[in-house]
């Protein structure tokens, strides 16, 4: 289930960025073999994607408020 919310900006704490959070999930995979059958889990990282081309205050891009993120250690 995605979700989407609203962040400020890391630059100007006025400018509000839009994101989408995509929640970790946890998936089957099952196969089949003469021995039996066999599943195992894999989990997905919770991923967030910006939506907002840039920053409609300061003006900053996508690009440099994912980098600042990153480096803050939020996405």
């Amino acid at each position: 289930m995605l979700q989407r919310d609203y962040w400020p900006c890391p630059f100007c704490d006025k400018g509000i960025i839009e994101i989408l959070i995509r929640p970790s999930v946890l998936s089957a995979k099952r196969t089949v073999c003469r021995a039996g059958r066999s599943t195992s889990w894999h989990r997905t990282k919770e991923e967030i994607v910006i939506l907002t081309k840039s920053c409609p205050n300061c003006g900053k891009s996508k690009e440099e408020i994912e980098k600042k993120w990153r480096e803050e250690g939020i996405i």
